[in-house]
């Protein structure tokens, strides 16, 4: 019975073995086979073909008592003019998707922003402003032709500073500031009602000044280019 049980054994542990010589043969020769065919077809190019859209969705962090709105662009096209004749032109197409948020600054908060009167709580805190801009992904593409040498780099960087720039903008005049105003007064209105079991306001104090964007907002630009009073890129050195 001993040697039955061990000879089963054996039986199985060279099935395993032989499966696993397998697996490693059969992916070796499924790599040669691939190497094969790309050598002599070789991927030349990708078509992805989809229509223009510009896609806004917003989603409130409560938690956080911010709105993050997420944008998609697919029409920041940049062309560079120079040379005699304009006979340095040349342009390119870019898609970007980058995300705008905005909430409150709970720096700005004093002891007089809490008030306690006739048995409820009125909270003033600060005007929303926007808290953070970035661009997750930015792709290019829609290369024209051009007589000398294109800088495609700098291209893109420009293109990275004017989505990230109109982003800003978009969201502002969509609403997001009043959005992160009405995700604010719920959110932290719930959770002192819930804290105190009194009667809770919420209120904003006005905007002191202009809006100021924060530094992520602030678009890199490459070294030698700048707008001008009309908004329009110009070299600056």
């Amino acid at each position: 019975m001993i040697a039955s049980v061990r000879f089963v054994g054996k039986i199985l542990i060279y099935i395993i073995v032989l499966l696993a010589l397998g697996i490693v043969i059969g992916g070796y020769g499924v790599g040669k086979v691939n190497e094969v065919r790309d050598f002599f077809f070789p991927e030349t190019a990708a078509y992805v073909r989809s229509p223009q859209t510009i896609v806004n969705s917003i989603s409130g962090i409560g938690q956080l008592v911010t709105v993050t709105s997420e944008v998609e662009t697919t029409d920041v096209k940049v062309e560079i003019h120079g040379g005699f004749l304009n006979a340095g032109y040349y342009s390119a197409n870019h898609m970007a998707i980058g995300a705008i948020e905005a909430g409150i600054d709970f720096d700005a908060l004093t002891e007089d922003s809490v008030r306690y009167e006739n048995d409820a709580y009125t909270l003033t805190l600060p005007a929303p402003i926007i808290t953070s801009c970035r661009i997750e992904y930015i792709d290019q593409g829609g290369h024209s032709f051009t007589l000398l040498v294109a800088k495609w780099d700098m291209v893109r960087q420009i293109a990275h500073a004017e989505a990230i720039t109109r982003f800003a903008e978009q969201m502002i005049e969509a609403g997001i500031l009043e959005r992160a105003a009405e995700e604010t007064a719920l959110r932290l209105g719930d959770f002192v009602r819930e804290l105190t079991g009194k009667p809770t306001h919420i209120e904003f104090a006005a905007r002191d000044g202009e809006l100021d964007l924060p530094d992520s907002c602030q678009p890199y630009t490459p070294p030698g280019w700048g707008k001008d009073e009309t908004g329009a890129w110009k070299r600056t050195g």
